[in-house]
């Protein structure tokens, strides 16, 4: 009898079913613990990026900081900005959203959704920002016989948004 178990087992090839259910359920208890953190890398990788934030406080902090060294760098001027009707008929209104020649030898406009510097005498745009929602910048009153000048940028990049705004005094630094 006992050299026929051995011939009979020795034959066999493959497993018995009793093995079979014992893997599935093996299998099924290890999936019921492997599910929910797969769930999980899937909804972090489906949701809105938190790495936008600080990538758009480091670019607003860094433009609003080279506009304001350039102010200050600028000899104290009295910015002229219309103040009567006839002047905004005329549009001679300026354009908020670039500097003009007011900080030669610097000038800073958008470009698209871009936050541009050009230098005179230098062919290169500086990018000092990009994803600009608004920017401007605006001569507010003169004070002290300083010109005092307003800067305010909004860079937004999906649901994620930051705004800085600086009132900076020309000629600081002479």
């Amino acid at each position: 009898m006992r050299a026929a178990c051995r011939m009979h087992r020795a034959r066999q090839r493959g497993l018995t079913l009793l093995e079979l259910l014992l893997a599935l359920a093996l299998g099924a208890l290890l999936m019921t613990a492997v599910l929910p953190l797969l769930n999980g890398a899937m909804a972090a990788a489906t949701a809105p990026s938190t790495t936008d934030q600080p990538d758009l406080d480091r670019q607003a902090a860094f433009a609003l900081g080279r506009i304001a060294q350039a102010v200050r760098a600028t000899a104290p001027t009295t910015l002229t900005t219309p103040t009567t009707l006839l002047d905004l008929l005329l549009s001679t209104a300026p354009d908020t959203t670039t500097s003009g020649k007011w900080f030669a030898p610097s000038t800073f406009q958008l470009s698209g959704t871009t936050l541009v510097e050009k230098r005179d005498g230098d062919t290169v745009l500086h990018v000092l920002a990009d994803s600009v929602a608004s920017f401007s910048i605006v001569a507010l009153p003169v004070t002290d016989g300083r010109q005092l000048v307003q800067v305010d940028l909004t860079l937004a990049r999906g649901d994620t948004s930051t705004t800085v705004s600086s009132v900076v005094r020309m000629g600081w630094l002479q």
